[in-house]
């Protein structure tokens, strides 16, 4: 009779690790949920941001350099260790340029589905 009531882990201990086991699964279950897709191309932009500072800062120090040797840059008090903020280039306007929109590209108004009559304005959809 006293070897039925001998687990290796006791009824407590057991249902212990069962609601541990369960807990964790609802908890991946939980971070699987979660939109990566959308967060993955903000989190990209800005490691590529932090991985090219360094080359961002080289290329201002180029810029400046040729600014003092054309002799764009007062150096009457010296020359600066770090370059001026107006040397670095803004990673933002790297983008490709919009085109422009033409004047008439888009419709000012469009007719209603059932009364031609009925005119509405465009808005873009």
């Amino acid at each position: 009779m006293k070897l039925i009531f001998c687990y290796p882990f006791g009824m407590h201990n057991a249902l212990k690790y069962i609601w541990i086991t369960l807990t964790i699964f609802t908890l991946m279950g939980l971070i699987s949920l979660i939109p990566f897709d959308k967060y993955q191309s903000m989190y990209l932009k800005e490691y590529h941001r932090i991985k090219s500072e360094p080359q961002r800062r080289v290329d201002a120090t180029y810029r400046y350099i040729e600014a003092i040797e054309n002799g764009l840059e007062d150096i009457s008090n010296g020359i600066l260790s770090e370059p001026p903020k107006k040397y670095y280039t803004n990673i933002e306007t790297k983008k490709a340029p919009q085109p422009p929109v033409k004047k008439y590209q888009k419709p000012l108004y469009v007719r209603d589905k059932h009364n031609p009559n009925i005119w509405y304005r465009y808005r873009g959809r």
